[in-house]
């Protein structure tokens, strides 16, 4: 699982990445979201970011040609282009890496 970050425009976003399964039955998935500041609780720790509700859900399923990648909108979820933009950036680069 990973979490990265990034801002635009004023906001914070995230791209949560998890995988499960083996070799010929792994299934990834990317999710978008906008981020949320958790507080830490102690001065020593800086708050951190965590996902907010999911506005983009990208399921990719192992290798196979006939196993197309499905993806799902949140219900009134809205991002800017750009966003959405960087997102499938940063998916097409996790599926090259893996050979996709």
């Amino acid at each position: 699982m990973s979490l990265t970050t990034w801002s635009h425009d004023g906001g914070l976003y995230c791209t949560l990445f998890t995988e499960t399964g083996v070799d010929g039955s792994r299934v990834g998935h990317f999710e978008l979201s906008e981020a949320r500041l958790v507080p830490s609780g102690s001065p020593a720790v800086p708050d951190s970011p965590a996902p907010g509700p999911t506005a983009v859900t990208v399921v990719v399923r192992a290798l196979e040609p006939q196993d197309q990648p499905v993806v799902f909108f949140g219900d009134g979820s809205t991002l800017p282009f750009a966003v959405l933009q960087h997102f499938v950036a940063v998916v097409a680069a996790r599926l090259e890496g893996a050979g996709a």
